[in-house]
């Protein structure tokens, strides 16, 4: 009996330890290295190859940029611009705002050439869909809670290098909302080594490597994140048998 309640005690300190080995992340807890959030533009190309590395479309170039500013009280808030060009057309043009250093979101502004508008207001960890902007039953329904309190999903490329590193076989939980899903979710990280990539010719950069479990099967992504800038410079994503590259061009 001794022995039995020895090792249930044990079994558990062992479950708790790698627990606390999981760092969780959301807006409410201020774990993010913000130090490293400010006012940039950066510009990626976007493409997909197929498991033999043969390219499957022309690149997309996404324009990203951050702003920072301060509201007439003083509160420090952010803006955040996607704009997405396919083709040397205007695919998407995506602003998100919210509250520094929490980096929690109060807006979220979207135009899709071929989805529309999708527009939505957050106030704490509830999100609404503007009066102005409610034509339909559904819209003026609409109202999520974030359980747990989460970052807005379409700044993954910002959110991420803002990570702790701190040693390979880290974990992260960090939490994301999608602007009109049903919930806000944690996704699990895995710094899964850090390595010298190559820019072209004999340039490198010292980057950790980032792997994201996006809680389906088969569908996850690397991201190669600068441990100088804290900035994504290459994200490797596999879904449906191909591969989507974003690479940072300047």
């Amino acid at each position: 009996m001794h022995r039995f309640l020895l090792a249930f005690l044990l079994l558990g300190s062992l479950v708790n330890t790698v627990s606390a080995q999981i760092d969780t992340i959301n807006t409410a807890n201020l774990r993010l290295n913000v130090a490293a959030f400010r006012e940039v533009k950066r510009t990626y190309a976007v493409f997909f190859e197929d498991s033999l590395g043969h390219r499957l479309s022309s690149a997309d170039l996404w324009d990203r940029t951050i702003r920072l500013s301060a509201t007439s009280t003083g509160q420090k808030i952010y803006q955040f611009n996607w704009q997405w060009f396919q083709k040397d057309s205007l695919l998407a043009n995506v602003t998100t705002t919210g509250l520094f250093p929490s980096l929690a979101p109060l807006t979220h502004r979207a135009t899709y050439t071929k989805r529309g508008n999708r527009n939505f207001v957050f106030n704490g960890t509830t999100v609404t869909i503007p009066a102005a902007d409610q034509h339909t039953a559904k819209d003026s329904s609409f109202r999520v809670i974030m359980n747990p309190p989460a970052f807005a999903f379409p700044m993954d490329l910002e959110i991420l290098p803002l990570l702790p590193f701190k040693r390979v076989g880290q974990e992260f939980a960090i939490a994301f909302y999608e602007p009109g899903s049903p919930s806000a979710s944690y996704y699990r990280l895995t710094v899964t080594g850090k390595e010298d990539l190559s820019i072209g010719g004999a340039t490198t950069i010292n980057c950790w490597l980032l792997k994201i479990d996006y809680g389906q099967q088969g569908v996850y992504a690397t991201f190669w994140i600068s441990d100088q800038s804290r900035e994504v410079v290459k994200m490797r994503e596999y879904f449906r048998g191909r591969y989507r590259y974003k690479v940072k061009i300047y």
